[in-house]
């Protein structure tokens, strides 16, 4: 069995089957008003240190908008940062005319806005909070990490007794069965970056990661709910996800409500 020495709790969210991470990289319609749509890209989401979420929007106008001079932008493209006190920034803004080329681009804005209770910016933050991991999941069964079949003779009660616990993630709490955490930050980690694995001592291969698609995902408990605290997050090719909890990964599925 895997010693979970570094990191206790690991979340994991193996790629994503070839439908699903289609799915993720399309544009999917967030807000629709009479002079404009806004559309977001689920496969730009990362999470930042500072417990920073960063989100890909598209606006696209009715008519063009003026810029200066003679020009005019048909659509924006803007990478917006949120955090979990409802606050949010500009990251990147590119506007683009009628014909797809830029005409203008605006780095990131230092300062942060607090956003409207209902209002389009808080439609934005709470679609960035719908998307996995963060949701309601139930353990249905559970691996081990080398790709052993599991050994029932030699296996704890508190292993075999998994099957069912609920699994929180949200942006601003976590929970495996009774164990929380209350102040929890994620950032993202390319799945390419061999070394970040070497250092946890985990082997991808028998997991059946596909390190070019999507990130890792390390959770980190800064209320020290969970010592240690780091965990990581990466998703399962039927959608579901992998939560490796006191040496075991834990298999995930989505809870419905």
């Amino acid at each position: 069995m895997l010693r979970a020495t570094y990191f206790r709790v690991v979340f994991l969210t193996l790629s994503w089957s070839l439908s699903v991470a289609a799915q993720a990289d399309k544009w999917q319609r967030v807000y629709t008003a009479e002079e404009f749509i806004v559309d977001v890209k689920p496969s730009t989401l990362t999470y930042q240190p500072g417990g920073v979420l960063r989100l890909q929007f598209r606006t696209s106008f009715s008519k063009p908008e003026q810029l200066n001079g003679n020009s005019k932008y048909k659509t924006r493209l803007e990478t917006i940062e949120f955090r979990a006190d409802k606050r949010y920034r500009y990251y990147e803004t590119v506007l683009l005319d009628a014909t797809g080329k830029a005409v203008a681009t605006y780095p990131l804005a230092q300062d942060w806005k607090t956003f409207k209770p209902g209002g389009v910016t808080n439609r934005l933050f709470d679609f960035g909070m719908s998307l996995p991991p963060f949701g309601y999941w139930n353990v249905t069964t559970y691996h081990y990490a080398d790709g052993n079949p599991k050994n029932s003779d030699s296996e704890s009660r508190e292993i075999t007794n998994f099957r069912g616990t609920d699994v929180i993630l949200q942006f601003n709490g976590a929970a495996v069965g009774t164990e929380r955490c209350s102040s929890p930050s994620y950032e993202s980690h390319a799945l390419a970056d061999k070394d970040f694995y070497r250092k946890l001592g985990i082997s991808l291969e028998p997991l059946g990661v596909v390190a070019t698609q999507g990130d890792a995902v390390v959770l980190k408990c800064e209320s020290h709910d969970w010592a240690p605290a780091p965990s990581l997050i990466l998703p399962l090719p039927s959608g579901n996800m992998l939560l490796l909890w006191k040496g075991v990964f834990l298999e995930l599925k989505k809870r419905r409500h």
